[in-house]
């Protein structure tokens, strides 16, 4: 039978903005321990103090009465893992930061990373695409929230170039260098047929450097789904990669999705030669086989019925990098299904396979291990509680061997399988205590009807660990337990 789901998540997970609420659900400039790490993909180290740090958001949480304002947090890393009682919340009703918590603003549906402002710690850009500016409904924000030496602090607003062009500014957001200059350049996404990026160097009173606009090859439907960055042809600049969706027929009913990666040059994008890809609803990029160029992993919850492509649970698709970029020919280093040799699982209808993917080396052996987000998995008579599965990385790609299912019936792992969890919604790999392997971090964005929460895994050298397993919600930050998908868009 087709799994029927709640209307803003389903839209989430299809209209990917992190990665990610996707960004939606999904995070979309997703870290890796491998090659990209000297390009993109800057680790989130919001105090400096050498322990990566992990953000996410609850977009949909009530903040001072107004429903669906958003909040976004940080809990930063330690020896020990992710630790809960070191951690930072901020809305736009907290001093410092520009603006003002409204209804349906959705602020953190997009989050990404970078040291914008070149002071030596990492910031983080937010995206609250339900902003209305001015008479502009729903125009759209993106605040810069600056690291420093005691955390996140204080914002600025990163300034819309066109917008009387287009709505929700910040629908997604990717960083990484683009042009190669030594400075973070910002990828924005927005409600139109085109992206834009803004070239750093970010200050703290608002400037910034020029504005490229990056359009897509096909008119999109509804805007972009999703975004990220990292390194497909080894030359130090960092590429965009997004996908779309477009009217499957010529009176615009139906959806195709459909993907699309620019690379960087010393000029910022090269848009006169966009490499067409699969499409998608997630994306991560990093080196899986260990050769210096990223991959790149689309997750494709749509299935046959819903987008005509697919398959029934969810696909994911793993493109090769390479001196040329991203290769995508008749045969991609990896088409994923849970029919798929050595993946965990059955392929059933509408188990959102893919539904967030992440890519980070969670043994130390130097190639990426891809994890995979099946939020609308059903276990035992627990409907759609949700798992993630992770697969190897190898010198040949992903490894047919190894994959594991972790969920929250995995002993070890926090918590209790219940339906409606979304256990996987979003996942990050990420290292959080610089032992050099990538640990894992999983949201549940619907555990407790809604209020959400996040696992946090440590990775070891026999890869994810349950041995020193934590769990937590907004009650462990002294925040009401309510409806506002706790743990969404993780970042690190």
């Amino acid at each position: 039978m087709h799994k029927r789901h709640p209307h803003h998540l389903r839209l989430a997970l299809a209209t990917a903005t992190a990665a990610a609420l996707t960004g939606g659900l999904l995070t979309f400039s997703a870290a890796t321990a491998t090659a990209a790490d000297s390009v993109r993909q800057y680790k989130a180290d919001f105090n400096g103090d050498g322990y990566g740090d992990v953000a996410f958001a609850a977009p949909y949480a009530t903040v001072d009465g107004k429903g669906m304002a958003g909040y976004v947090a940080v809990v930063y890393g330690s020896s020990t893992g992710l630790n809960p009682a070191k951690r930072t919340v901020v809305s736009q009703n907290t001093t410092g930061v520009p603006g003002t918590a409204e209804a349906e603003d959705y602020f953190g549906r997009a989050l990404t990373v970078a040291d914008l402002n070149g002071d030596g710690y990492t910031d983080l850009a937010v995206g609250a695409p339900g902003e209305d500016v001015g008479t502009d409904d729903d125009g759209g924000s993106v605040t810069a929230l600056w690291g420093s030496s005691g955390g996140l602090k204080n914002g600025t607003t990163v300034k819309d170039p066109a917008a009387s062009s287009h709505d929700e500014w910040g629908r997604g957001l990717a960083a990484g260098d683009f042009n190669g200059d030594g400075k973070a350049d910002l990828a924005v996404g927005t409600s139109s047929s085109h992206a834009y990026v803004v070239r750093g160097r970010f200050t703290t009173s608002g400037t910034t450097g020029s504005t490229q606009k990056i359009g897509l090859p096909d008119k999109a439907k509804y805007g972009i789904d999703a975004m990220a960055a990292g390194d497909t042809n080894g030359d130090k600049k960092a590429d965009l990669v997004l996908t779309y969706r477009t009217a499957l027929n010529s009176d615009g009913s139906g959806d195709w999705t459909k993907g699309v990666a620019y690379l960087g040059t010393t000029s910022g994008l090269e848009t006169s030669v966009p490499r067409p890809l699969n499409g998608g609803t997630s994306i991560a990029l990093g080196d899986i086989d260990g050769d210096g160029y990223d991959e790149i992993a689309l997750g494709n919850v749509f299935s046959k019925e819903d987008g005509h492509e697919g398959s029934p649970g969810g696909k994911v698709v793993v493109i090769r990098g390479s001196e040329g970029g991203p290769v995508n020919g008749d045969v991609p280093m990896a088409e994923l299904t849970q029919d798929s040799t050595g993946v965990p699982g059955t392929d059933e209808e509408g188990d959102g396979f893919g539904g967030s993917v992440s890519i980070g080396d969670t043994n130390g052996d130097g190639y990426g291990d891809l994890a995979i987000g099946v939020p609308f998995e059903d276990i035992g008579t627990a409907e759609d509680t949700g798992a993630t599965v992770l697969m190897n990385g190898s010198a040949s790609g992903v490894s047919r061997t190894g994959g594991r299912a972790l969920s929250q019936a995995t002993t070890g792992v926090p918590g209790t399988a219940e339906s409606m969890d979304y256990f996987g919604s979003d996942d990050l790999l990420s290292d959080v205590n610089k032992d050099g392997k990538a640990d894992f971090t999983i949201g549940a964005s619907f555990e407790d009807e809604g209020v959400g929460a996040v696992t946090a895994l440590l990775g070891s050298s026999g890869g994810v660990t349950t041995t020193g397993a934590r769990s937590f919600g907004p009650g462990a930050f002294g925040l009401s337990r309510t409806y506002g998908a706790f743990g969404t868009g993780l970042i690190g």
